[in-house]
Parts: C-alpha cells; sequence; structure tokens
C-alpha cells in the first residue's frame, strides 16, 4: 500500500515537473499564444502577450509586428502604446518611438500611472539622445504622478548629475527616501554628495557602510573619492589598492558581472592607470554597459598618444601614484552592492 502510494505521489511530482518545463521560456510562451490564436482569433490581449516575449528574446521585428496589429485592435490602450514605443526605441528608432508616446498621451486614461509610465519612457529616450533638460521635465513630470517608484527618482538623479544641478539632486533623493524608504536611494544620495563636493558630509556615511558591509569594494572607491577631494591622495590611493584587491577576487574571468567590471575601472582610473582602465571599460561595454554616461567619450578621453605606443615603449605604472590633475569622475559610479 505504502509503496503504491509513493509510485502516485512520485507520478505526481514528474507530472508537475513536466508542467513546470513545459511552461518554462520565451519559446514556449510564444507557442502557446499562437496556438491559442490560432484556434480563437487574434486579441489586442494576446498579440501584446506575444510582442513582449519576442522582445525577450531579442526578436524586435516580430514584437513591432504584434504590437502594430494590436494598435489597430486595441488603438485607446496606453499599455500597448507603451509597449511599442519601448520596442521602436530598443530598435533604433527614437522619432517613431517618440511619436507614438505622444499619441499615447492623448488617449485617456483613469489611472495616471498610464501617463507617468509614457512621460519616464520619454524621459528615457530624451537622455539617450542628450536632451537633458527635456528628460528631466518629464522625470519631474512621471514622479509628480506616480511617487512610489525608486528607479525613476535614480534616472532622474542621473539626469540632474548630467547638469550639474547638485541641490535640486540631494533634495530629490531625499524625496525618494521619504516616499520608498529604498535603499539604493541612500547610496545615491552618497554618490550625489561626494558629487557635489560634499565630502566631510559623505564621509560618515561611507565609514559607517564599511564597518557594516561584508563586500567593501565599492564603498572603499567612494571613500578613495572623498580623500582625493579632501586632498589625503596617500590614503586614497590605499583603499583602491584595497578595493582592486578585493574585485580581483570576486570577479570571475570568464563571465565578468559588468558592475564589478565598472568598479575596477573607476579604480585604476583614479589611480592614474589609464591603460587598465580603458581595458575594463571596454570589456564592461562589449558586456553591455550602454547605460553608462558617455562611457564611450570616457574611453576616448583615456586614450592618450602614448597609451597608443608598444608596450615596450611605454614605462609601466610602477608607483601607481595618484597624479595631480585626479578628479573624482562623475560619468561612472560605483556598483550598488547590497550589505551583507
Amino acid at each position: 500500500m505504502r509503496t503504491h502510494f509513493a509510485q502516485i505521489c512520485m507520478a505526481a511530482l514528474l507530472s508537475c515537473v513536466r508542467v513546470v518545463y513545459a511552461h518554462e521560456g520565451p519559446e514556449h510562451e510564444i507557442e502557446e499564444l499562437t496556438e491559442e490564436m490560432a484556434k480563437h482569433g487574434e486579441s489586442a490581449k494576446l498579440l501584446t502577450e506575444r510582442a513582449i516575449e519576442y522582445r525577450v528574446l531579442g526578436k524586435l521585428p516580430e514584437s513591432i509586428k504584434d504590437l502594430d496589429r494590436a494598435s489597430v485592435l486595441d488603438p485607446e490602450s496606453i499599455p500597448i502604446c507603451r509597449e511599442l514605443s519601448r520596442v521602436l526605441f530598443l530598435s533604433g528608432k527614437p522619432p517613431e518611438a517618440l511619436a507614438a508616446i505622444t499619441r499615447g498621451l492623448t488617449l485617456k486614461t483613469e489611472e495616471p500611472a498610464d501617463f507617468a509610465s509614457l512621460r519616464i519612457l520619454r524621459a528615457e529616450i530624451f537622455r539617450s539622445q542628450n536632451e537633458n533638460k527635456k528628460a528631466l521635465e518629464d522625470c519631474d513630470a512621471a514622479i509628480r504622478l506616480h511617487r512610489q517608484n525608486p528607479e525613476w527618482y535614480l534616472m532622474r538623479s542621473d539626469i540632474q548629475r548630467r547638469l550639474k544641478l547638485h541641490t535640486e539632486r540631494i533634495a530629490g533623493i531625499e524625496v525618494g527616501i521619504s516616499e520608498t524608504g529604498a535603499g539604493i536611494l541612500e547610496i545615491e544620495r552618497v554618490e550625489a554628495w561626494i558629487d557635489a563636493g560634499e565630502f566631510t558630509t559623505a564621509l560618515p556615511a561611507i565609514e559607517h557602510e564599511l564597518e557594516d558591509s561584508r563586500i567593501k569594494s565599492s564603498w572603499l572607491i567612494r571613500r578613495a573619492r572623498v580623500l582625493i577631494g579632501l586632498g589625503k591622495k596617500a590614503d586614497a590611493e590605499e583603499d583602491l589598492k584595497d578595493a582592486l584587491e578585493e574585485i580581483g577576487k570576486r570577479i570571475n574571468p570568464k563571465t565578468p558581472d559588468v558592475p564589478l567590471l565598472l568598479d575596477k575601472a573607476l579604480a585604476h582610473e583614479l589611480l592614474g592607470e589609464k591603460r587598465e582602465a580603458v581595458k575594463a571599460y571596454e570589456e564592461a561595454r562589449d558586456k553591455g554597459a550602454s547605460e553608462v554616461a558617455n562611457l564611450v567619450e570616457k574611453i576616448k578621453a583615456l586614450q592618450d598618444p602614448t597609451d597608443q605606443k608598444p608596450a615596450a615603449e611605454t614605462k609601466p605604472d610602477s608607483d601607481s601614484k595618484l597624479a595631480p590633475s585626479v578628479k573624482p569622475p562623475a560619468e561612472t559610479k560605483p556598483s550598488t552592492d547590497a550589505k551583507q
């Protein structure tokens, strides 16, 4: 009897496993949605769901085709309009994406968050085009409509950083912390203090994190930036070397983590080790770190003529001394490691 019961349980378990695997992955979802539409006909809902799965797979033309059809079936849908705008943007068609957002903002909705999501997407597109004033206007409008998304406060902070609106940036982050309680915004506030030159304000917060965190490299880099700002370059150099040592132990050479690569690059940059910084920045770029502001320009700026000489003609940075002109870069920030 027990054996029979065990067999029944095992059969049920295997059945559940098969169901899980049958529904695993975008490809299976696309197959099921296609079958559903073949049986019952197309609908805006099913087409949009399939378009999202196509986007996840990177099949953007297929996604656009489904969304265009969904828009015909439900022309008043803001979610469809938003998804179409996003896929057009990802496809390298920002003008078409902006036009779709503009149309979406003319539609009717009882949910302010619908318009907010369109405005934040438009802010993202404007930011990618370096139209930061327009991006900030949309970001502000989105947050007024929906105040609980910490990612939106991070986006606004980045735009204000680009515009060098330090006071407004810090105040906006404070509002975000109050509204969301998100720890990521507390880290962003430290970044804002450093970028604003408020080193004595940032230092106690960094020291506290260094005491509590098991993973310290990002906070060591932040402290180094503060110490450079305070003129304590020898102490900063020690922090940067310690950060690089920890990163070296954590990073996987075969599949390196992008935030770790960016930390590594910034530490080398602050040490004045341009060649090593460029190598790490380029690797991060190739791994998908395109969202980092002006990464291409940063790489070009670090590639001076002496870096193009053969290794035998270039003296190694044996002392790794911080150059007097080195300042905390504003364009690349340490990763936001979770507290351990």
